[in-house]
């Protein structure tokens, strides 16, 4: 473990020379995330980089062991950046790096006090991928940073949340949100009657417009997914273009295989939400090094409610991930890893919630590298990124088809914890690193298990064999062998009914949408 006098800091200029230079000693081997590498060399480029007490990270000996996505940015971008340097960090805890909870875009715009923040941000990504002619759902959407620029830029956005309130719990709040802000472009009036009929139609016409999109939302009520999303908010554009222009429609569809997505009628150069960036932080955030303090220290629990007692507005605390953290501090299993808990200059914990709950939780000191001195403004580009998945750290680690075992590792960790059918339980990155270690046995169930796939997730397959094994290996090997193949099984036995109810449930879930009367709706 990190000795917390070896810690040393600094803020430093990074130039893209200096970049390669540190990404030549780099551990691990994890793929980066495209869109957060995209979005920081935009940032840099644009002169838009703030220095945020996010740190880069390297061991004692000088290897890399946090900061690849921002350093790789500095190089695309040719420009130089500002950012605190950690040194000093044990390499074996590299693999917590990243472990951490992320901030999703609802989470910064909750921080930010907007209304309905999580539809919100529903509704910016439909319009993002909506306006550079790409299917809303479809594909991975931009970093939540680009997509607060297109709020910024389009402020008025939010006039369609509480419009979007009236066709709800019919229509999806964020789409109706993206939908009455493209329509509001045609007809504002008219914009908002059609989502206030959704819920209460004026005519019974079984050719209105509206009735016929209503239909669909009811029938496809309670199926979720960006495949329904996709769907409902095409029928809902072609349902408004029908609306707007008074014409009867005999049957609403949309079928994705043979048509593109459909646009809004008529609709004018509203502004070009794809190239929009992020928000332009005032210029004292991005100087504010002078005014920055860090410290490496223990935190007890006293201190970590002292701490917590000024969090301002910050995105709602989850159990889970505070129950795991304190697990992990319990355990001994927290590691000092340079990820850092960050206080403003006026005293507001800006990141580090989780952990310091956590060690109320655990009711024992952690360690932790603080930065204070940091502006209130930089929240919104806290922690936001992809989170590190435990199938990056096992492939870093040598392992093989590493996703399906992280998924193995998941489920038998549940089975051992009796938390199968819990929703609020989630393992440690720790966790499961460690029941790897304790169930190497867990490789050969992922061998035996690896072509059950059709029928059965592989993942929970593994974890299965690997507990039934536990027991009885031969007899283990047996079951699976026959639940795969089916051969020889008797109308009694139970692998027969087991097997034949999988292939039910799986084919269940590649039914496509229906319509009340049979018909397909894609």
């Amino acid at each position: 473990m990190s000795n917390l006098s070896t810690i040393t800091s600094r803020i430093q200029q990074v130039t893209p020379e200096v970049a390669k230079q540190m990404l030549e000693r780099i551990v691990g081997s994890a793929r980066l995330d495209a869109a957060s590498v995209q979005a920081f060399e935009h940032d840099m480029r644009d002169g838009r980089w703030a220095l945020n007490g996010a740190p880069i990270v390297f061991s004692g000996d000088g290897q890399l062991l946090d900061g690849r996505a921002r350093l790789n940015a500095c190089v695309r971008s040719g420009a130089t950046f500002e950012s605190l340097i950690i040194e000093g960090i044990d390499v074996t805890a590299f693999e917590t790096i990243d472990a951490v909870r992320k901030r999703t875009l609802a989470d910064v715009l909750s921080m930010r006090e907007e209304h309905h923040g999580r539809a919100l941000g529903a509704a910016l990504r439909i319009l993002w991928t909506y306006s550079s002619g790409r299917t809303p759902g479809i594909g991975k959407p931009p970093a939540p940073t680009a997509l607060l620029g297109v709020l910024e830029e389009h402020p008025i956005i939010r006039d369609s949340v509480k419009p979007a309130l009236r066709a709800m719990p019919l229509l999806p709040h964020g789409c109706g949100i993206a939908l009455h802000y493209l329509a509001s472009a045609i007809d504002p009036i008219r914009a908002s009657q059609f989502l206030a009929q959704i819920q209460d139609p004026i005519s019974d016409s079984p050719d209105n417009p509206v009735n016929q999109l209503r239909e669909i939302l009811l029938a496809t009520r309670g199926q979720g997914g960006a495949r329904k999303q996709t769907y409902v908010l095409a029928v809902a554009i072609k349902a408004w273009n029908a609306f707007v222009a008074g014409k009867a429609i005999k049957l609403l569809r949309f079928a994705p295989d043979r048509e593109s997505f459909p646009r809004i009628a008529g609709e004018q150069d509203w502004g070009p939400l794809s190239r929009a960036t992020a928000p332009r932080l005032p210029e004292t955030s991005r100087s504010a090094s002078r005014s920055i303090k860090v410290k490496a220290l223990m935190i007890d629990p006293a201190m970590a409610d002292s701490l917590l007692a000024d969090r301002g507005p910050n995105r709602t605390v989850s159990a889970v991930v505070i129950a795991k953290y304190a697990r992990d501090i319990e355990a001994g299993r927290w590691r000092l890893n340079g990820q850092t808990i960050k206080i403003s200059s006026s005293g507001r914990l800006l990141d580090g919630q989780h952990r310091l709950e956590a060690g109320k939780k655990a009711k024992k000191p952690f360690p932790a590298i603080i930065v204070e001195g940091l502006p209130d403004e930089i929240i919104s580009s806290l922690d936001i990124g992809r989170r590190r998945a435990t199938s990056d750290i096992l492939r870093e680690r040598g392992e093989v088809h590493t996703i399906i075992l992280a998924s193995a590792l998941r489920w038998l960790w549940m089975i051992r914890t009796g938390v199968v059918l819990s929703a609020n339980s989630s393992p440690s990155t720790g966790e499961l690193l460690e029941l790897l270690e304790n169930t190497p046995k867990i490789r050969y169930s992922l061998k035996h298990v690896a072509t059950i796939r059709e029928i059965m997730g592989s993942g929970i397959a593994a974890a299965l064999h690997c507990s039934f094994a536990e027991k009885d290996e031969e007899r283990a090997d047996i079951f699976f062998d026959r639940l795969i193949d089916g051969v020889n099984l008797g109308e009694g036995s139970p692998i027969r009914h087991l097997r034949e109810r999988l292939i039910r449930t799986r084919a269940s879930h590649r039914v496509r949408l229906l319509r009340p009367n049979g018909s397909q709706l894609a």
